[in-house]
């Protein structure tokens, strides 16, 4: 058994109209016994200028099978409008840490 760590990204394009959801995997040297993901950074923007915030919002959520984890995020940036009517963008940073055979 050995706790190894595996970082990983998940990038967001330009998009209007709608939530955005990104995923990305992971692969370790063996089978993976017990595993968690958290958060490392982000970085979000709108592309049109300034705007106030209503909603925002970055999710993870994560499975695993045999030696690879598969990292699901959620992404979303509504301004006060309550619309999804502006093109927004980013990234997440995120760190997996398993318990490897």
């Amino acid at each position: 058994m050995a706790l190894q760590f595996k970082e990983g990204w998940i990038t967001f394009p330009p998009a209007t109209g709608r939530r955005q959801r990104g995923s990305s995997t992971v692969t370790f040297s063996g089978t993976i016994r017990a595993f968690q993901v958290v958060m490392k950074g982000y970085n979000i923007r709108y592309d049109n200028g300034d705007h106030h915030i209503l909603e925002l919002e970055l999710d993870l959520d994560s499975s695993r099978r045999g030696s690879t984890v598969t990292v699901n995020a959620d992404f979303v940036l509504r301004d006060s409008s309550g619309n999804f009517d502006d093109p927004y963008e980013g990234w997440m940073n995120f760190v997996v840490m398993a318990d490897v055979n």
